[in-house]
Formats: structure tokens, sequence, C-alpha cells
């Protein structure tokens, strides 16, 4: 099955999607979890076939329901939009949560969402912290967010400051997303988390503002004002 699974992969790479797709066909009736997930994201995406999102959706739950961690994240999207399955926020919350539990930070992640907004579940901000805590240990940056806005606002854990800045700062780092950087700036501006600096602030909403984020170069804007 490995060996299948192999040939199927380096025919993508190659550019013969039709020997990768009769590699990969045999190897994910033989079970092979890798070669089931593979094809899925090829008949999902239409990517050296004709797209064909009901073929993705069963290929994709044959590696989900053996515990593939991002076969199960895919299901979980297909159910809450409809993708090849009849769309069921349910479904879609039980298909995240699996995907969570199996490691993966970006299902961990829509469980927290699920559990935040009500969706396929009964709103528990307790538990979304519990999740976005899974996903911001993984050094995803959305979670840590999500996570500083909770402990900013003192939803399902108790407020803490602090912990917020620590957690959206921990985001900002990457320097790929300017809102982190913005609310850095910010937290340095409102005391927040941290003691007041003015200077600081400047330094995390140019940072934001490089790309022309309209909130960071407005933030700039007045204070400039303020030092006047």
């Amino acid at each position: 099955m490995n060996e299948l699974y192999n040939k199927g992969c380096a025919s993508i790479e190659q550019g013969d999607y039709d020997k990768a797709v009769e590699y990969l066909t045999s190897a994910a009736e033989q079970g092979d979890i890798e070669a089931q997930y593979r094809l899925g994201m090829l008949y999902r995406k239409g990517e050296g076939v004709k797209r064909d999102f009901d073929k993705a959706a069963m290929l994709l739950f044959d590696a989900g329901v053996q515990g593939h961690g991002i076969a199960q994240y895919i299901m979980g999207k297909c159910y809450r939009y409809g993708d090849g399955v009849i769309a069921s926020p349910r479904e879609a919350f039980m298909w995240y949560r699996a995907g969570a539990r199996s490691g993966y930070a970006k299902s961990q992640f829509a469980t927290a969402e699920c559990y935040y907004q009500g969706i396929g579940i009964e709103q528990d901000f307790a538990q979304a912290a519990i999740y976005y805590r899974m996903a911001a240990e993984q050094d995803f940056t959305n979670a840590q967010l999500a996570l500083g806005q909770c402990y900013d606002q003192g939803l399902g854990v108790e407020q803490n400051e602090k912990e917020a800045f620590h957690l959206f700062l921990e985001a900002a780092k990457k320097e790929d997303n300017d809102y982190a950087m913005f609310v850095v700036g910010s937290c340095y501006e409102q005391a927040k988390g941290v003691e007041r600096d003015i200077e600081e602030a400047r330094v995390w909403y140019s940072k934001a503002a490089k790309d022309g984020y309209a909130d960071a170069l407005n933030a700039l804007h007045d204070l400039d004002g303020l030092m006047v």
C-alpha cells in the first residue's frame, strides 16, 4: 500500500495526474489512510481531476473515521458548507472536535469557534477557551488572539489583562498579522496588561500600518495629535 501511495505522490510531482489518480485509487481501495486523504483533496480542489465534492467527501470520510486529523477537519468544513454532503452544523462540530482530539490545531480552533458562537453546539465560552488554548499552545496565531480576547473580556476564563497582553504579543511577534500588531500597540497606548508606553505603541502601530492597515494608520494619526 505504501508503495502505491508513494508512486501516486511521485506522479503528482511529475505532473502525471492520470497515473497519480490510478495509484492513489488503488492504495485508497486497500485502506491506505494517506491515499484516501490525498485523493480526496485532489477531487475537492479539482487538481488533475474534475472537481467532485461527492467523491472528495467519501474519501475524506474514509480517512477521517480511521483517525486522520486533517481529513476530520476537512469533513467538518464539508458539513459546515454542504460540500458533497448535506450541510449540518451539528455534524460539522462533531468532525471538528474529532480533529481537535487528534491534535490538529486548525480543528482545535474551529471547535473553539463553534463553542464561542454556538454553531452546532450550545454556546459555551469555557469550552471555547479550552480549545483556543489547545491551538494557541501549537503557536496558532488566530487562537492566540482569540484566547487573548477571552482573557481581556473575561469570557470563559477569569479576566486577566496581563495574560491577554502576553497572548497578543506572542501573536504579534510573528509580524505577519497586522491586527495582532495593532492590538499590541493599543495595549501599550491604553495601559492594558502592560505599563503605558506611547513610543512602544507607535512602534507596533507602525509595524501594523506598513501594509496600509487602516486602524493602525488612524491610531498613528491620533498619536501625532496627542504629541502636539
